[in-house]
């Protein structure tokens, strides 16, 4: 008996393969997509977290007009480190900037990346001294090693050669990164042209103080994986910040008074952690409606195939088999779907968020991929898909082993005869033809099996919107960067990929619980055309509701985004994006006809004679 129990798990698999393969897509898509998402902001958050603590980038800055060498005594003597600086901005069409420091204090705080550097030149210029320069970006200029460059310092020309290029952590940004002169029109920042950096004295002071606290470097209460600008590196940076203005209260209050900034008003990391935030903000909102979609699509399916195995589970429980060893081989077939689905998904979501992460570099010179393992957003997202596709398949197998075997071994009652909500309406109901009224019957009166698709397929359509609508304010409405297009893109891949697997998966059950009706349908003489039709129209209209509703979902969807987001609005999509995303949902409708013609004209007709009446 075992033995042949065992065998009936193989046959089940066979059976039902075009379902597991079902289940599996379903699952990979939304676990790649969640997966993804999250993965990518925590590598990006692990990124600059490392660079953080390798290049002791400073807390705070503190910025005056005058020298701040006592200032910095003072707070060395409260335990902080501190390098000392001066910082200069010269106006233009590309304004430059020039930071110096005392002999032997560049590399105390915010090391360096030194990308290309010669010794000073034996052909230099008398008078010539060394000077390095910001690797040229999209926006800074490029300069070689050994070229001469002349400044005017307080009414003194210098003339510097380049004897190195570097890289700085506080102005990674390739593009935007702002000096503090203002547009003409006071509309803005004018964005920088230059970054030189001299080490030795010049004639103006040393008016720039770099704060590293060396508790928030070192820390282990905080999360690793978050440090930077997270709630405990916050709270802890204000109490420190609040220690500074205390003790310098007098100099911050003061005719000249100081400034004291923290890497909230540095571009490169203010923006940086703006642009992760929204990432993220992306993947939670998107990821719930993935994860209902995956679901009521997996539920549909487990439902549905212990229907179809009534008899199974009827002789099982005749032979004595108790209601859990008879449901146990149908909690492995969800099992099996959901963790290879889930195993699927984790590598595609490395890949997406490597993806994610690459194209950060079209905006910002990137840390190499961190190697930190970071799952907790795949075993969320992969461990509820599993506890409620099992609970589902529980409550539906218990339901069905209550009933007495001869119960379950004779077909499930056909759906009582009544009218449809639409035949109550006889001035429309009169003028439309009969092979239409036969559509609008099996539409209407299967409500669970219409209200499922309905629901997924108005889910998958608003998803579709909801990926439009951000790529065409990114690039069309010039909101947003090049890593935001890339994640617009991937929103929309994922989405138009879960709305064909939606729309094949439930069509595809469709036609399987209803081979019986087809065959007879056959035997009573329709022809394969009639008979695909027959098929395809209600696929078409279930499809079509789906996406009218689609589109206002879609629409509170977007307006969702955009709040959290803090860009875009619904005026501003353009009216094609609207045309656009239910198109995609009828063209994916199209192509399932298409890919199911084949099983439905090829239904076996004897089985319309084999049918229990």
């Amino acid at each position: 008996m075992v033995k042949t129990y065992l065998k009936t798990f193989a046959r089940m698999f066979k059976r039902h393969l075009t379902r597991l393969v079902s289940v599996f897509l379903m699952v990979l898509i939304s676990v790649g997509f969640s997966a993804g998402i999250g993965m990518a902001t925590d590598k990006m958050r692990y990124a600059f977290d490392d660079l953080y603590r390798r290049d002791n980038v400073s807390d705070m800055i503190l910025r005056g007009a005058a020298d701040l060498t006592d200032e910095a005594e003072t707070l060395r003597g409260m335990g902080y480190e501190v390098a000392r600086g001066g910082f200069m901005e010269f106006d233009g069409e590309a304004p430059v900037r020039l930071y110096t420091y005392p002999a032997g204090e560049r590399d105390l705080q915010n090391k360096f990346e030194s990308i290309e550097k010669i010794s000073m030149p034996q052909d230099a210029p008398a008078g010539s001294l060394p000077i390095a320069v910001e690797r040229g970006t999209n926006q800074l200029k490029s300069y070689d090693c050994g070229e001469q460059i002349e400044l005017d310092l307080g009414g003194i020309p210098f003339r510097f050669v380049v004897t190195e290029i570097v890289k700085n952590p506080l102005h990674l940004a390739v593009r935007d990164d702002p000096s503090t002169f203002e547009t003409e029109d006071g509309d803005g920042y004018k964005p920088l042209g230059s970054i030189f950096y001299f080490e030795g004295d010049l004639p103006f002071p040393n008016n720039n103080l770099y704060i590293s606290v060396p508790t928030l470097k070192h820390h282990s209460d905080l999360d690793v994986a978050s440090a930077l600008f997270d709630t405990g590196y916050e709270q802890k940076l204000k109490t420190e910040k609040q220690k500074i203005e205390k003790a310098l209260e007098d100099d911050l209050s003061g005719e000249t008074p100081l400034a004291l900034l923290t890497l909230h008003e540095n571009f490169t990391f203010e923006s940086y952690f703006s642009y992760t935030e929204k990432v993220e903000t992306i993947g939670y909102v998107l990821m719930v409606v993935f994860l209902l979609v995956t679901l009521l699509v997996v539920l549909s399916t487990m439902t549905r195939l212990l229907e179809e195995e009534r008899a199974q589970i009827a002789c099982l429980s005749t032979l004595g088999y108790s209601p859990m060893k008879t449901l146990s081989k149908y909690f492995l077939f969800a099992v099996v779907g959901t963790v290879i689905g889930a195993a699927g998904g984790y590598f595609a979501a490395i890949g997406l968020a490597y993806i994610v992460y690459v194209n950060f570099n079209w905006n910002y010179a990137m840390p190499p991929f961190p190697a930190h393992i970071s799952i907790a957003f795949f075993m969320i997202v992969a461990a509820i898909i599993l506890v409620c596709t099992l609970a589902a398949t529980l409550i539906a197998g218990l339901k069905m082993t209550r009933q007495l075997p001869s119960m379950l071994l004779r077909p499930k009652s056909p759906k009582p005869g009544k009218k449809v909500i639409l035949e109550r309406i006889p001035l429309l109901w009169n003028r439309i033809s009969f092979k239409y009224k036969s559509t609008l019957r099996n539409v209407l009166r299967f409500k669970t099996r219409f209200f499922m698709t309905v629901t997924a397929v108005m889910a998958s359509t608003a998803l579709v919107l909801a990926g439009l609508a951000v790529l065409d304010c990114c690039i069309f409405q010039n909101i947003g960067t090049i890593a935001m297009i890339v994640v617009a893109v991937v929103v929309l891949v994922f989405a138009a990929l879960l709305n064909a697997v939606v729309i094949y998966t439930l069509t595809n059950i469709n036609i399987s619980e209803r081979n019986r009706e087809l065959a007879t349908l056959m035997v009573l003489g329709y022809h394969e055309r009639e008979i695909s039709l027959y098929v395809y129209r209600e696929i078409y209209i279930t499809s079509a509701v789906g996406i009218l509703f689609g589109l206002p979902f879609g629409a509170l969807l977007c307006m969702f985004v955009f709040s959290l987001m803090a860009f875009g609005s619904l005026a501003t999509i353009s009216w094609y994006v609207w045309l656009v995303a239910p198109l995609m949902s009828l063209f994916f409708t199209f192509l399932v006809t298409l890919m199911l013609r084949r099983k439905v004209v090829k239904i076996d007709m004897n089985a319309s004679l084999k049918a229990v009446e």
